[in-house]
């Protein structure tokens, strides 16, 4: 004789094994890690509530030691170099540098030849125009915006960043951020 209870239980129970997550599934499961630029336009759009440099650097720090993957930033098309002419600088003193330049808005930064637009600790960042005529000009949040690109490409675990890369909104301007010259 055929036990009916068995099979039906049987029956009722194969969706729910079969939906069960493995620990593969489960495994597979990944944070994003803490975006500069992501940081440095919400600066831009909304001061008020976007993070301090300081919390930015920790977002950074806890996001890089819980094995998270990067979500790739928009501007990550952008060639970006992690070699400074004088070396790099901490991660907290250039994440002040590009707060100050995104809190100054639509000023212009300019550049004629090769201008200092901010220094703060051992942290500056520099413009300068890769070919006439001079001067070239943008806004200090499109340096600022350049300087999260750097420091998403260039932060190292240790706490250091420093770099260049072609200025977001002139390529003619290379915007330089690491230890001041």
């Amino acid at each position: 004789m055929v036990n009916y209870r068995f099979l039906t239980l049987a029956a009722l129970a194969l969706p729910f094994a079969a939906a069960a997550p493995t620990v593969e599934a489960l495994d597979t499961r990944q944070t994003e890690i803490f975006s500069f630029e992501k940081w440095v336009n919400s600066i831009i759009v909304n001061p008020e509530t976007a993070l301090t440099p300081e919390q930015a650097v920790e977002a950074w720090e806890v996001s890089t030691k819980n094995g998270t993957i990067s979500s790739g930033s928009s501007l990550s098309k952008r060639y970006v170099s992690c070699t400074t002419a004088v070396g790099p600088t901490t991660a907290q003193d250039a994440a002040i540098v590009v707060n100050k330049l995104a809190a100054l808005g639509a000023q212009a930064c300019v550049s004629y030849t090769s201008t200092f637009f901010m220094t703060y600790g051992q942290a500056q960042c520099v413009g300068v125009v890769s070919s006439p005529p001079y001067p070239v000009t943008t806004t200090c949040q499109k340096v600022a915006q350049t300087g999260g690109l750097i420091m998403d490409q260039c932060t190292k675990s240790n706490g250091v960043t420093g770099g260049q890369a072609s200025n977001v909104a002139n390529s003619r301007m290379i915007v330089h951020l690491g230890f001041p010259l």
